[in-house]
């Protein structure tokens, strides 16, 4: 299932300061979405903000048009995850690329990964 993500006006705040401030953008389905900036911008913050790991001080995060709930369903992460810069932190140099991509199927139960993973690195 693809959706249409919306990020509309989303702002981020811890205590007095501005991590975020009334971002947005759309990503329609079957897309792919780059986003860029300069260190401490907030890339990563609104990121964490659409997979329920920081704190929305304002704006709404939609899902086809829907707003996400806090905390997010196990359904969500099923379908979304962060995909961090650092390779070497989030990449295990000694697993295989077949290893690292069955891992999410057998934590979310499945089933058929060996026809999936092919299909994704075709």
């Amino acid at each position: 299932m693809t959706a249409t993500l919306t990020v509309d006006r989303l702002s981020v705040h811890y205590d007095d300061f501005a991590a975020v401030d009334e971002v947005s953008f759309e990503v329609p389905a079957g897309s792919s979405f780059g986003l860029v900036g300069e260190s401490g911008s907030g890339k990563s913050t609104v990121l964490r903000a659409i997979v329920g790991l920081a704190p929305e001080s304002g704006g709404a995060i939609l899902l086809d048009g829907r707003p996400l709930r806090t905390p997010r369903d196990k359904g969500f992460y099923r379908e979304a995850q962060m995909v961090f810069q650092d390779p070497y932190g989030s990449l295990h140099p000694r697993q295989t690329i077949d290893r690292a991509m069955a891992e999410p199927l057998a934590i979310h139960g499945i089933g058929d990964g060996e026809r999936r993973i092919t299909r994704a690195l075709d």
